[in-house]
């Protein structure tokens, strides 16, 4: 019996695909793999309040760069992988001039909202910020709507989850930057 290799899927092949209203795909070692789509309303309040907190940071301090709407970065070559955080942080200086398309870049930090689907395993959001670490993140947060809680990893450290009630900060890599957990999530306590 002959086996027959399926093609993989370069990442420009990837950027210049035509995308099909109400699917989200990401590119992971030349296999095309959809998103999960319409994950609700508290998820996309969590993606916009984490990145407004974040935008604010970023443009009161001119320190950084952020970026939302899943943008992918190339993770890997040949096959290539694509990934596409929430929401991404880059230090200062990281992101060069006049880059376009996915840029072959790990973004400093990741926050990655989880959703009612996901929250079904907490391996597999564990595995994907230990993924983003692997590639170079210094850091991964995964805001919880449902428990109001933030997770939060670091290379060679435990998770630490820190509750509705904690201070949710910068430390080195976002020096300044500090919030109450809470505030990820809903305008009023």
């Amino acid at each position: 019996m002959t086996t027959i290799k399926p093609r993989l899927m370069t990442a420009d092949e990837f950027l210049e695909m035509e995308r099909i209203p109400g699917k989200r795909y990401e590119l992971i070692r030349g296999v095309l793999t959809e998103k999960e789509v319409g994950t609700g309303e508290p998820h996309a309040i969590t993606v916009a309040r984490s990145s407004g907190l974040l935008f604010q940071y970023t443009e009161s301090t001119d320190f950084g760069e952020i970026r939302v709407g899943e943008p992918g970065y190339r993770l890997e070559s040949n096959p290539d992988t694509v990934r596409c955080p929430d929401v991404a942080w880059f230090a200062p200086g990281r992101i060069p001039p006049g880059t376009a398309g996915f840029p072959n870049l790990t973004p400093d930090l990741c926050v990655e909202v989880e959703s009612p689907s996901n929250s079904r395993s907490d391996r597999l959001l564990s595995g994907k910020a230990k993924m983003w670490l692997d590639f170079g993140a210094r850091e991964v947060w995964v805001p919880n709507p449902a428990t109001v809680t933030v997770t939060r990893y670091r290379p060679g450290a435990p998770p630490v989850v820190l509750s509705e009630d904690d201070i949710l900060d910068g430390g080195e890599l976002l020096p300044g930057f500090s919030v109450p957990v809470w505030q990820l999530f809903r305008r009023r306590r």
